[in-house]
């Protein structure tokens, strides 16, 4: 009896849940921003820090919510990049809505997880990018622009999501609420659902 009277007034309450998701939102809205601006300085080649800002958010949130970063930060891109609206909003709306139904049911957040899902994610719009706007249209020299433009900012976008995980893992443990992950846990909507 006298154990359980401890552990309980040595507890600490959560406090503040709203106060603390204000925080994460607004630090959330402040690392879109300041990726949105570095995509949008400079003609030289530069990671796209929408797609692992995307995939850290998308990581922790439901389906509805990382779908709408997903858009968020896809349209930002076809600002920044120049492309017809939409195009990049979509691409991002089904990774996000992949990437959170991953770790929802089957992934754990692990830095290694992230990295591969967003060296994922960066081939897949990259490629995309090069296929529909140059590789269809028959321009010259197109392998030189994929070797000299595309790959290189593929491979900066997966090493700057070696320096985002970490912010947003510092973000996440701070102000996100707890919630204990297993893979028993992970296993069980797998199991219910066949």
């Amino acid at each position: 009896m006298r154990q359980s009277k401890r552990k309980f007034l040595t507890q600490k309450p959560v406090r503040r849940p709203k106060l603390r998701n204000a925080i994460r939102w607004g630090l959330y809205a402040v690392c879109i921003f300041l990726a949105f601006v570095t995509a949008n300085g400079g003609d030289f080649t530069k990671p796209l820090l929408l797609i692992p800002i995307a995939l850290c958010i998308s990581s922790v949130s439901g389906a509805v919510v990382s779908g709408g970063i997903g858009i968020l930060c896809g349209l930002l891109l076809d600002i920044s990049c120049g492309t017809l609206a939409g195009y990049h909003g979509i691409l991002l709306f089904l990774i996000c809505l992949a990437v959170s139904c991953m770790y929802d049911r089957l992934l754990l957040q692990r830095f290694w997880n992230l990295i591969w899902l967003t060296a994922v994610a960066a081939f897949v719009v990259t490629g995309f990018d090069f296929v529909f706007q140059y590789a269809i249209w028959g321009y010259h020299q197109v392998s030189q622009l994929y070797l000299h433009h595309t790959l290189p900012c593929l491979a900066y976008t997966v090493i700057s999501s070696m320096i985002c995980y970490p912010v947003f893992s510092l973000i996440h443990r701070f102000l996100l609420p707890k919630r204990r992950r297993t893979i028993e846990k992970k296993l069980k909507p797998m199991e219910e659902t066949a």
